[in-house]
């Protein structure tokens, strides 16, 4: 890295590889009428989930012991043709029961059978009988209202309507279809799309899903924080802080529909791996804080006795410290009933601001560089834009491509890594041609790192293997200088001046739990400090991207195309935001 009081003309300090260009989903149109736009920011409604099938006088209870009510009550139901789930009393009692606590009921309703048959009709006649229920219900009038969420978790396969977009958005219409046409507008109920969090990566993303604006008013999620201890298996079974538990899937729904208001439809969390008392204001005051986020229903449900976990924190006479500290945070509202949620028209939401541009005015700042598949590099200018200073070819696919000063001109300039040979290749100009320079340098496998080790201006090597760091302060075919154990097998390797002091060093990024971990020296050690950012399918880089001569984290998120710049080296929400398109994969580079 150039010394920050030298002129810096580095035009890319951090490589994205691009696959291919991300096809964005249709745009449904919209409803003509529109409320008034919900300011979301700083607040959020605190809601609850009963184990009792009329729930009123247990969520009056919870409410006397915190002292405040649930905005929300979520319960679940299953409109069949059997006589007694079909009954007015199966529908009628337990929302009643709800709203008379003061509380606005969110229904979840699911047909044990395939979406394909639900969309084919052959339950109309229990939807229907359904929605006749909920119409007699609201006849009572005193603002009674609710929020259906029809067939949630469909992008799960452990819901028999799972993994079926096509036909859930059909069967997602019979709902809404069945409840207007008894007269009742968005003024009496409303409708949420509530699919899982995490979709595993090898089924349909959940924007195959999405019914379409006319037809949702909240996008709903399920985002559970399982914990170490939890009888799962899966990317899952870890402790997840709130960012990382529910926050990457909030930035995936700003990229299908960033004007909804989102509900946290389902959530909790286990109590091993982590401080569950300290994780629940905590994710009260981190969905406060989000300009999308208005509500969350905790899953207060006993499920250990069905091979899963207590979540509980009320157990009918006592609440836990934590959802007492949640409940009195001053931004965790009440209200109730939610006239501004029954307004007439189309539900949105005020929306972050736009960032502020990361780089001042005079100031020179890192940027990015992105590969394609056919290593193709385009060199954008500057973070708040995908406008580019050139675009050229170097390298072959498959090589691992890597960026740095490599002759001390100021100016950043490409190389590729082949692990098939175990050969690197630079240029030291941002044009098409053949490698200036080609070495041997490690084995497949390795993780090649750029940086400048010695300060003196020059970028040069050093390779990761399986926790230890090869440092080389020339470019060639040499013996590492020295080397050192930093991390674990599998953490991912990057490096930066993370302290301004013209030095390089060594961060690690742990994908599987999001923790970055940094030193400030070349040696063996544990990190002189960490924080979480991100998410663990997140790519990580670090850039100076301020202009300020320290650098600071970047992570790029392959679900929502958008690398998320972070300013100080703390745990925190982004300070910028660049949606680059495409679905990409990091070769590391150093900025």
């Amino acid at each position: 890295m150039t010394s920050k009081n030298q002129p810096r003309i580095r035009v890319a300090l951090a490589t994205l590889i691009v696959t291919l260009a991300a096809t964005l989903p249709a745009t449904v149109p919209t409803a003509a009428v529109a409320a008034a736009p919900i300011d979301a920011e700083g607040w959020v409604y605190s809601g609850m989930y009963s184990e009792a099938w009329a729930a009123g006088s247990d969520l009056s209870a919870v409410a006397n012991e915190v002292g405040k009510s649930m905005t929300l009550a979520g319960t679940f139901y299953s409109p069949y043709n059997g006589a007694a789930l079909q009954s007015p009393y199966n529908t009628i009692t337990p929302l009643e029961s709800m709203w008379s606590a003061g509380s606005t009921p969110f229904v979840n309703i699911e047909i044990l059978d395939s979406a394909a048959s639900i969309a084919a009709g052959d339950h109309d006649a229990a939807i229907d009988n359904w929605a006749n229920h909920v119409a007699t219900w609201i006849s009572d009038g005193g603002g009674r209202s609710l929020i259906v969420a029809p067939l949630q978790e469909m992008n799960g396969d452990w819901v028999p309507y799972g993994l079926d977009p096509g036909n859930f958005k059909l069967a997602y219409a019979k709902f809404v279809d069945a409840i207007r046409s008894k007269g009742l507008d968005e003024t009496k109920v409303r409708f949420a799309f509530a699919p899982n969090g995490w979709t595993d990566p090898a089924d349909p993303p959940i924007s195959s899903y999405y019914p379409g604006d006319a037809t949702v008013d909240f996008i709903g999620i399920s985002a559970y924080n399982f914990g170490t201890g939890a009888p799962y298996n899966g990317p899952w079974a870890q402790w997840e802080e709130a960012p990382q538990a529910i926050g990457q899937y909030l930035d995936i729904l700003r990229t299908l529909a960033p004007e909804k208001p989102y509900l946290i439809a389902q959530t909790a969390s286990a109590t091993v791996g982590g401080d569950r008392e300290a994780w629940l204001p905590a994710t009260y005051q981190f969905l406060a804080d989000d300009p999308n986020a208005v509500g969350i229903v905790y899953f207060n449900k006993d499920k250990a006795n069905q091979g899963e976990i207590d979540w509980r924190v009320w157990d009918g006479a006592t609440a836990s410290s934590g959802f007492h500290a949640a409940s009195s945070l001053s931004s965790t509202r009440y209200e109730w009933p939610l006239t501004s949620f029954f307004a007439p028209g189309e539900l949105t939401v005020v929306g972050p601001a736009p960032p502020a541009p990361l780089c001042p005015d005079g100031y020179d700042c890192d940027t990015l560089a992105l590969v394609n598949g056919g290593s193709q590099y385009a060199l954008l200018n500057n973070t708040v834009s995908t406008a580019t200073d050139g675009e050229f070819y170097f390298g072959q696919p498959g090589d691992v491509a890597l960026y740095g000063d490599w002759d001390g001109d100021g100016t950043d300039t490409p190389a590729m890594f082949r692990p098939s040979n175990g050969f690197v290749y630079l240029r030291n100009d941002n044009q098409t041609g053949v490698a200036h320079q080609e070495f041997f340098f490690g084995i497949e496998g390795d993780i090649p790192i750029v940086g400048d080790w010695d300060g003196d201006g020059d970028d040069t090597l050093a390779i990761y293997r399986n926790g230890e760091v090869f440092v080389a302060n020339s470019l060639g075919t040499v013996t590492a200088e020295y080397s050192f154990y930093f991390g674990n097998p599998g953490d991912r390797p990057f490096a930066g001046d993370f302290d301004g002091d013209s030095f390089d060093s060594v961060g690690l990024y742990r994908e599987s739990s999001g923790f970055v971990y940094f030193r400030d020296s070349l040696s063996s050690g544990t990190a002189d400090f960490d924080f979480f950012y991100g998410a663990p399918e997140d790519k990580i880089v670090a850039g100076d991207w301020d202009g300020d001569g320290d650098d600071t984290v970047a992570v790029y998120r392959p679900s929502t195309g958008t690398v998320y710049f972070r300013l100080s080296n703390t745990q925190g929400t982004a300070d910028g935001e660049l949606v680059v398109g495409g679905q990409y994969r990091f070769a590391h580079r150093r900025s």
